[in-house]
């Protein structure tokens, strides 16, 4: 063999090392870029289900909220001594000394008397 042989074949050799690199780098690129390019589509689709969640979230406090003030007309005196009158159910209006006004935080009150009644339960079955 020549020596003008060897050199074109170590010369090509070298060639198509450099262009399998280069293509090797091209698919690495193009494929970290596919890979971007979904995420960024996969947070978009996220950020837009959030954002119709909370829009849900809103919708559902205004109608709590709307709901609450329903409530409390509903339950209001002048209303339920109308509903008395209209419907002539004949209730006595509640003496003064009747009506309880509780001035403390109803939860509160309530968590307290749901654990009196389970430590009473549980003292009573020894537990």
């Amino acid at each position: 063999m020549s020596s003008g042989n060897i050199k074109s074949r170590t010369a090509n050799r070298i060639l198509n090392q450099i262009i399998l690199c280069s293509v090797a780098m091209l698919a690495l690129v193009g494929g970290l870029g596919m890979i971007t390019v979904w995420l960024r589509h996969q947070t978009s689709i996220t950020a837009n289900h959030l954002q119709a969640i909370e829009q849900k979230i809103v919708e559902e406090r205004r109608i709590h909220a709307q709901l609450d003030v329903e409530l409390a007309i509903a339950m209001s005196t002048d209303r339920l001594l109308e509903l008395n009158r209209k419907h002539k159910l004949d209730l006595q209006e509640p003496a003064f000394t009747q009506i309880v006004h509780v001035e403390q935080n109803v939860e509160k009150r309530l968590y307290e008397k749901t654990a009196n009644a389970l430590f009473t339960a549980s003292a009573l079955s020894g537990n």
